[in-house]
């Protein structure tokens, strides 16, 4: 079960990575891939979290709890931007760190 949560960070990594270089190269980033972003890190914590419940012994707190606040700030980052406005460029570069040391963090629980 953790893997599947891994290979979904994973995933949504790409996602947001992809994302973070269309709005550098002043674009916007297809819709598609927006959602699938956030799909995909949403099913990523859903999967953790339901590991926690699962396993009340033993289970990576610390990366749930970074994950839990990328999160929050991705959701800001959609309800507060548009195609029309300034693209929060800092607010993703804190996202994006936060997303790979909460990644980072489950990585070492699970394989260290």
């Amino acid at each position: 079960m953790l893997y599947a949560s891994i290979t979904l960070f994973v995933l949504a990594a790409a996602a947001g990575a992809t994302i973070l270089i269309t709005w550098l190269n002043k674009k916007n980033a297809p819709k598609a891939v927006v959602y699938t972003h956030g799909l995909l890190a949403v099913s990523g914590l859903l999967v953790l979290l339901y590991y926690a419940f699962t396993h009340p012994t033993a289970y990576p707190k610390l990366s749930i709890i970074l994950f839990i606040v990328t999160a929050l700030g991705g959701i800001y980052m959609f309800v507060t931007s548009s195609p029309d406005k300034a693209k929060p460029i800092p607010v993703a570069g804190l996202h994006a760190l936060l997303a790979v040391g909460s990644l980072i963090t489950l990585l070492v629980y699970v394989f260290g």
